[in-house]
C-alpha cells in the first residue's frame, strides 16, 4: 500500500512496516516501580534483574568523573581520541581497530544499516539478546532463527545456514540469557565455513567473567587474517558502569572506519571518555571485581542447584536455572518480598527465571526471599 495514504490508520500508516512489526524490549523490573507497587522502601529492594555489576564503582572513576564537571560546555574529542587509544592498548591492537560507542547496544544497532539490504539473510538465536533482532529487522534483513542446543549455539546448525546471502551471524558469548560460551575449536569451524562477505560478531559484554579456557576470543581469530569477525565489548558490566554508556568493538580497520562513518562525531560524553580512562588504568579494581563475581556466581549456582533445581552452567555474571515451575509467577512472588530477579518466558524459557550476581548481603536475601516463596 502506498504510505502517502492512511489506509484507516491515520498518521501510523506512515511507519516503516519493518520497525512497527518490531517487539518492544523487555528491560528487568524497576526497583522504584517495585517499591512502589509494593510499599516496600526502595533501599529496601534488591534488583537482581538487569545483569548489572553491584561491586562498589572504583574511587579513581568517580573522581575522573567530577574533573569533567566544569568541563561540560566542551566537546570531548581530545578525549575521544585518547580513550581509543588506551582500549587499544589494553586489548593489544592498533587504535585503528577500535571504534567506541555509548554502550554496545549501539554498535548492535549500527552493525546492520552497515551490511544488510533489505532481503539479505542474517543468523541469530532465539534465546539470546533480543536487540540483534530489532536491529536486523529495522533494515529489512531476512532472519534465520537457529535455536540455541541444550542452551549453547549451535554451531553446525548455524554453518549450515549460512548462504551466500549471510551478511551477519550473532553470536554472544558468554550468552545471554544462558551464561554458555563459544569455544575456540567452535569458533574456528564458523570463520572457515562462512563466506568473506558475511560479519561473524561476538558480543563479549560479559567476557572478563570467564575463566573457562576453551573460550574462543575473536581477537585471536582477527590476527589471523578473519577480516569479517567483529568482537563487541562493553564497560557496562566488569566495570559497574551501566549508567555510563560506554562500550566499543575492535574489528578490521576498514569496518570500523566505516561504522565510524556512519556514528555521531561527538558520541561519548566528557563523564564517560574519563571513565573509560580511568576505569582500564585501575587494574586492580577490575580484578577483586571479577574475583566477587565469580565467587557469586559459584555460591548462587550451588544454592539453587540444592533446590533441586536444573542450573545451566554460567560464565557472566548472572544464573539461568530452572525451576521445574511457572517462572513469572516466581518473579511476582519474589517482588512481593523485595527482590526482582528476571524472568524468562519470553525466551522460550517459561519454567526459568535469571538471577543476576550481587553483592554477599543481596545474594543471601535473594534466597532467604526464595525459601519463603517456596514454603508450603
Amino acid at each position: 500500500m502506498d504510505r502517502s495514504t492512511n489506509g484507516g490508520r491515520g498518521h501510523e500508516a506512515a511507519f516503516r512496516a519493518c520497525i512497527a512489526a518490531i517487539r518492544d524490549y523487555e528491560p528487568g523490573a524497576d526497583a522504584e516501580q517495585v517499591a512502589q507497587a509494593t510499599g516496600i522502601p526502595v533501599a529496601d529492594i534488591v534488583k537482581l534483574a538487569s545483569n548489572e555489576n553491584d561491586f562498589p564503582i572504583s574511587a579513581q572513576v568517580l573522581a575522573a568523573i567530577e574533573r569533567q564537571f566544569p568541563l561540560l560546555h566542551r566537546y570531548p574529542w581530545e578525549d575521544y581520541g585518547r580513550l581509543k587509544a588506551a582500549v587499544a592498548a589494553a586489548n593489544g591492537v592498533a587504535a585503528e581497530q577500535v571504534v567506541l560507542s555509548s554502550g554496545s547496544a549501539q554498535l548492535v544497532l549500527n552493525l546492520p544499516l552497515l551490511y544488510t539490504d533489505p532481503g539479505d539473510e542474517v543468523i541469530l538465536a532465539p534465546q539470546s539478546y533480543a536487540l540483534y533482532e530489532a536491529a536486523s529487522q529495522v533494515m529489512g534483513a531476512r532472519r534465520l532463527p537457529v535455536p540455541l542446543k541444550e542452551y549453547r549455539f549451535d554451531i553446525p546448525a548455524i554453518i549450515a545456514a549460512l548462504s551466500e546471502r549471510t551478511r551477519i551471524v550473532w553470536l554472544c558469548s558468554p550468552n545471554n540469557p544462558t551464561g554458555t560460551v563459544v569455544t575456540r575449536s567452535e569458533l574456528r569451524s564458523l570463520l572457515d565455513a562462512a563466506p568473506a562477505t558475511a560479519a561473524v560478531v561476538v558480543d563479549q559484554a560479559y567476557r572478563e567473567f570467564v575463566d573457562d579456557p576453551d573460550y574462543a576470543d575473536p581477537l585471536e581469530f582477527l590476527a589471523a587474517g578473519h577480516r569479517n569477525v567483529i568482537a563487541l565489548r562493553s564497560f557496562s558490566k566488569a566495570y559497574s558502569l551501566a549508567g555510563i554508556r560506554l562500550g566499543y568493538a575492535i574489528a578490521d580497520p576498514v569496518v570500523c572506519r566505516m561504522l565510524d562513518r556512519i556514528s555521531e562525531p561527538f558520541l561519548l560524553s566528557r563523564p564517560a571518555c574519563a571513565a573509560g580512562l580511568a576505569a582500564l588504568a585501575d587494574e586492580e579494581w577490575l580484578r577483586a571485581s571479577g574475583a566477587a563475581v565469580r565467587e557469586g556466581r559459584e555460591y548462587l549456582s550451588r544454592e539453587l542447584g540444592a533446590l533441586g533445581w536444573d542450573v545451566v552452567p554460567s560464565q557472566g555474571n548472572f544464573v539461568l536455572a530452572d525451576t521445574h515451575r511457572d517462572g513469572r509467577a516466581l518473579f511476582r512472588a519474589l517482588c512481593e518480598r523485595g527482590v526482582i530477579v528476571r524472568p524468562t518466558d519470553t525466551w522460550g524459557y517459561p519454567t526459568h527465571i535469571r538471577v543476576s550476581v550481587g553483592l554477599p548481603d543481596e545474594n543471601r536475601r535473594f534466597l532467604a526471599a526464595l525459601r519463603d516463596c517456596l514454603e508450603p
